[in-house]
């Protein structure tokens, strides 16, 4: 199969497909899968792909039904967002070039009907598979059979397409997080992918649960576990051919497109600036100097765009694999949280709930003690309070999800990684000899940092929460500033009381 595979694209490829000069004349006429394409990175890539390749023939998405939701509904949804306003004024035909098409990577042969997979075959040309559940504490069981499994049956329906160009697989930058300088190449694991396919679908839940235990004094959660299985399927299945790996770090808001700020759902790196930002945020366990690896996610889309034609340049061996992480123009941790906390009180949310104001911590014991214990009597202060007014409480509530997030997330804010990225470097010398490199970012040496998270904070104030700045947010802030200070300094005085008790 892979030797037919492989005469199909070169035959593909001697038609001139990878001798074009532009980006846009190499998807004209193509037909183009997506996977995930309800999520962040899928939505942005589909408005890219309308706006700058309008010649593109057809954009199947495969969704997946929900229990209160049908493809047509969730299709629907995602059609009528507003980012796509611009580019139905622009091209008012193109959006009917997407088309919805019932599937789910977690079945067999992705839950696709026999017509529909018949259609793709013959239409499609370029597969680009998001699709992923990126929940940190995933049963292993799920996750392998969503992120590895169905990266498998995406590479079964990629071998049997007519005409194919390339195949891009998204994994993340973090799939080999056990290692601390990543190389542009596959890792394999102790286990072979085959063998945790096996003993997910034949062993029992407790041995699994042990399995899993095992699995993750390697590695940090379930999560990059099952990426990395991925990518070794896809390096052994897709040997000699147009087949890409893309490996993005942590994906933020947009920087520029479809416009500044863009997000869609709460991420991890999201939650964390938004709990930071409302003051829900006692304490980041973190080092100050370890590196904050984000990227906007139009530079990811313009990434992957851009990889689908550079896989096509040259036929080679091994599949290649793209490093996009921001490691080459470094971001801290103590960065994030001195940016975040200026502009937060700066330009204030309407709902703050305390003074923005949170230590970065990188002891564990510190971290505990400072991060609770100063602050549960007043939030059961406030939360009392709450009550009498008819209010829901929320301060314990949030908290607790404050707490929980920073715990999740702390292998990452306190280990560092440097990623190769000879990949990514040729990708983007190849793409200044086209004639429409303007259109794509693929280098963010130049990047302001400070003024990204300002552009992150706006758009969560106009994405997530659905607000408008409101010049009496400053006000609120200055009276929680000094409901802050007395209440810590009511602390400090609980403290040396109790002290002393136990002193005398």
């Amino acid at each position: 199969m892979d030797t037919v595979n492989k005469e199909r694209n070169e035959n593909a490829i001697n038609k001139g497909l990878n001798k074009t000069n532009t980006l846009e004349e190499f998807y004209a006429g193509s037909g183009i899968l997506l996977t995930g394409a309800t999520g962040f990175l899928g939505e942005g890539l589909v408005e890219k792909l309308l706006r700058m390749c309008p010649r593109i023939t057809a954009i199947f998405l495969l969704l997946r039904p929900k229990t209160d939701e049908t493809i047509e509904q969730r299709f629907k949804k995602l059609i009528d967002d507003p980012i796509y306003d611009d580019i139905k004024a622009k091209y008012p035909s193109v959006v009917h070039k997407v088309y919805p098409v019932k599937g789910d990577v977690s079945l067999p042969d992705l839950g696709l009907s026999r017509e529909d997979r018949n259609l793709l075959l013959e239409k499609v040309n370029i597969v680009f598979h998001a699709a992923a559940t990126v929940r940190f504490n995933e049963p292993l069981h799920v996750a392998v059979n969503v992120n590895t499994k169905g990266t498998l049956r995406v590479i079964e329906l990629w071998n049997e397409l007519r005409h194919p160009i390339s195949f891009v697989h998204v994994s993340t930058a973090f799939s080999n997080a056990n290692l601390h300088e990543i190389e542009e190449k596959v890792y394999n694991t102790s286990l072979k992918p085959s063998e945790v396919i096996d003993m997910c679908d034949k062993f029992d839940e407790t041995s699994i649960n042990q399995i899993e235990k095992k699995i993750l004094k390697t590695y940090p959660n379930t999560y990059t576990f099952s990426k990395n299985l991925a990518e070794q399927i896809v390096a052994s299945r897709c040997r000699d051919l147009p087949v890409a790996i893309v490996r993005p770090s942590i994906i933020g808001a947009s920087l520029k497109e479809p416009c500044p700020g863009w997000i869609q759902g709460i991420s991890a790196f999201t939650g964390i600036l938004l709990l930071a930002s409302r003051g829900c945020a006692t304490a980041i366990r973190g080092r100050k100097d370890a590196r904050s690896d984000v990227v906007p996610v139009d530079f990811i889309v313009d990434a992957i765009i851009s990889i689908a034609w550079h896989v096509t340049l040259h036929s080679e061996h091994e599949v290649k694999v793209y490093n996009c992480t921001s490691s080459a123009n470094p971001f801290r941790w103590g960065d994030v949280q001195q940016f975040v906390l200026k502009h937060s009180r700066e330009t204030p949310l309407k709902d703050t709930l305390w003074y923005p104001g949170c230590p970065m911590i990188a002891n564990k014991y510190i971290f505990n003690v400072l991060s609770v214990i100063p602050y549960v009597l007043p939030a059961f202060i406030i939360d009392i309070f709450l009550r009498l007014r008819g209010s829901k409480p929320i301060m314990m509530k949030c908290l607790k999800s404050s707490y929980k997030l920073f715990t999740s997330v702390t292998y990452f804010t306190t280990n560092e990684w440097t990623f190769q990225r000879e990949n990514c470097s040729d990708l983007a010398r190849k793409v200044k000899m086209l004639n429409d490199s303007d259109m794509v970012k693929l280098d963010l040496g130049d990047m302001n940092w400070e003024k990204y998270i300002a552009i992150y904070l706006m758009g969560i104030r106009k994405f997530i929460l659905k607000q408008e700045f409101q010049p009496t947010a400053r006000q609120r802030l200055s009276r929680l500033y000094w409901i802050d200070q007395i209440s810590k300094m009511f602390g400090i005085m609980i403290v040396l009381w109790i002290i002393f008790l136990i002193l005398y």
